[in-house]
């Protein structure tokens, strides 16, 4: 089974590129897929997570507030590797195990922080989904989010342009939509043409 990477930054299309990789064929992984269920209430990571954090990351359902952890996490560098030391490893292990029951030809993995957690040695190719920085803050605007999380979102992440040294391909999401979906298949066709 050919294990192929796909990340990049914040915004830059990675789950839109993901689907297309799917709909013409390929089976495909989502790590933030896989940490959110490792996030559920009750689960081990969400009592290590209160315990490192305490009560106010929680809502009154009990479910963690993702945009409070955002807050934590890119608001200040030794919070951020608290976070990433609790989070990284659980979703590791389970992003293994799955794969490790998957039976298929290919199978594209998102995994956003590849690089920055070294993962890129376990897979056989990377895409690299790369987006401007003006598009990456317009589109998480458009999500929502204050405009000093966002600052605080795209300052806190390793710049897309260090990761397309590891990139077997690169996916340019500024382009229109069939543009990307082009450029999807093209990769699609060289991973499934005869070596």
């Amino acid at each position: 089974m050919q294990r192929i990477a796909l990340t990049g930054g914040v915004a830059e299309g990675k789950t839109t590129v993901l689907r297309m990789f799917e709909a013409l064929g390929a089976a495909t992984v989502s790590s933030d897929a896989l940490a959110a269920t490792l996030l559920t209430p009750r689960t081990e990571l969400w009592h290590e997570l209160i315990a490192e954090f305490g009560q106010a990351i929680l809502n009154a359902e009990g479910q963690l507030r993702r945009e409070q952890l955002a807050a934590l996490a890119f608001g200040e560098p030794q919070l951020r590797r608290r976070l990433n030391r609790l989070m990284h490893p659980p979703i590791v292990r389970a992003l293994q195990a799955h794969l490790a029951q998957l039976h298929a030809p290919c199978v594209v993995v998102e995994v956003p922080l590849l690089i920055e957690v070294a993962l890129q040695g376990e897979f056989d190719a990377v895409v690299v989904v790369h987006a401007t920085p003006a598009l990456q803050r317009q589109r998480l605007l458009a999500r929502g989010l204050p405009p000093r999380l966002v600052r605080q979102l795209l300052r806190a992440q390793l710049p897309t342009r260090c990761k397309l040294a590891f990139a077997d391909w690169v996916v340019r999401t500024h382009r229109p939509l069939p543009q990307v979906e082009q450029q999807v298949r093209a990769i699609w066709q060289e991973l499934n043409s005869p070596r």
